[in-house]
């Protein structure tokens, strides 16, 4: 992904929504989708409503709107297509989630299960025949909980597992059991280093913290004070964010100061209480910038409840949950890295049924990344990218 090339599409804020191929192919590197999917294990998509009202049906109209808006490529490989790919019938692909009441990590399965009912309907698979996704998450991102549902994956012999790992440091003998039994593992949105995982989709998490900083900096007029709330120290997402954000200020800002990092996991105090001593040790703050979803709300939260009375504090955070929009629309949020999470799902699933149908793969698949701010909310891929 090309700074200059995001540059620009910001400059131009997407004006004309994207309509021409030219113009979705110009935004795909920055740019994420959203898509419900019914939360069932197999990931088959029932004749029914699913939980959020749509049918199968809205569904695929959904998906489709999805595919004119966005464009994922890697080394010339069209991740949001299974056209060409051939599998044997009733194959099975794995998939592990991060956090089980995420609408986030609900977004990245919807993709998944979506480029599922895509192939089947592609080969016109059905009943036994048809591929199978069956997808679990941990609880609030627990690493145990997560390990043990990746070892009860691996015991039903997939085709295909998929993981976005909550730690850094876990899943080696997961991986290496994998490796023994002949099953491709992938990451999605989170990776750890090991030469065993084939494919990676997910946001370039150190260029989207460059990107915050860039933006935060703007708004900052170049500079003052500023402080980060980072999700987590140990997993790849808040450690690239931070490094990104951090490089960026350091190189290009000189008069910007980062006063303090705090990492919400893996901090014994409240976000309430992190926020309340930095803001009484830094009274002359200017900005705070969060990491992810559920630190971006929590910071809007204690910011309001020990904000300074005679001004207001830029903040701006991660990811597009309807709150955090709203919070936009409510000028409690200067803006967010939006990310991709319903188009990485659906990725990471394209890359594991390539991997069975015995085809390349790209490394990593990056999923893009897209500034949300007042200015843009009523862009339609906004609407896309919007969760609950």
């Amino acid at each position: 992904m090309k700074a200059t090339l995001l540059a620009a599409l910001l400059a131009l804020s997407l004006l004309a929504g994207c309509a021409s191929s030219d113009e979705k192919k110009a935004v795909s590197s920055e740019n994420a989708g959203q898509i419900s999917s019914e939360e069932q294990e197999t990931g088959e998509t029932a004749d029914t409503e699913k939980d959020d009202g749509q049918t199968e049906e809205e569904a695929g109209e959904t998906a489709a709107a999805f595919q004119d808006l966005f464009d994922i490529q890697a080394e010339g490989i069209d991740y949001l297509s299974v056209s060409g790919i051939q599998i044997p019938e009733g194959v099975l692909v794995t998939m592990v989630g991060k956090d089980s009441s995420s609408g986030y990590w609900k977004q990245v399965h919807a993709g998944a299960a979506q480029a599922i009912d895509d192939i089947n309907k592609a080969l016109g698979y059905t009943g036994g025949a048809k591929a199978k996704l069956l997808y679990d998450a941990s609880a609030n991102g627990d690493v145990a909980e997560q390990i043990d549902i990746i070892d009860q994956m691996l015991d039903k012999n997939p085709d295909a597992l998929i993981i976005g790992f909550v730690d850094i440091n876990s899943g080696k003998t997961q991986l290496e059991l994998a490796e023994s039994n002949g099953v491709p593992v992938f990451s999605a949105d989170s990776g750890i280093e090991n030469s065993l995982i084939i494919s990676s989709s997910q946001t370039d998490n150190y260029q989207a913290g460059a990107e915050a900083a860039r933006q935060l900096a703007s708004l900052m007029g170049g500079s003052g004070q500023v402080a980060l709330l980072v999700h987590s120290s140990e997993t790849e997402t808040g450690i690239e964010r931070e490094r990104g954000f951090v490089e960026e200020m350091e190189q290009n800002y000189p008069d910007i100061e980062i006063v303090n990092v705090a990492y919400q996991e893996q901090d014994d105090r409240s976000v309430d209480d992190i926020v309340a001593a930095v803001l009484a040790e830094y009274p002359e703050l200017k900005a705070y910038q969060a990491m992810n979803e559920e630190t971006t709300e929590s910071l809007v939260s204690a910011l309001e409840m020990y904000g300074p009375e005679d001004r207001s504090i830029i903040t701006a955070g991660f990811d597009a949950s309807s709150t955090e929009i709203k919070d936009i629309q409510d000028g409690k949020l200067a803006g967010v890295i939006a990310q991709n999470p319903y188009g990485m799902g659906y990725a990471s699933a394209v890359a594991a049924l390539r991997e069975i149908a015995g085809m390349d793969n790209a490394e990593f698949i990056d999923s893009g990344y897209y500034w949300i701010s007042a200015e843009n909310l009523s862009d339609p891929m906004v609407q896309q990218l919007t969760y609950k």
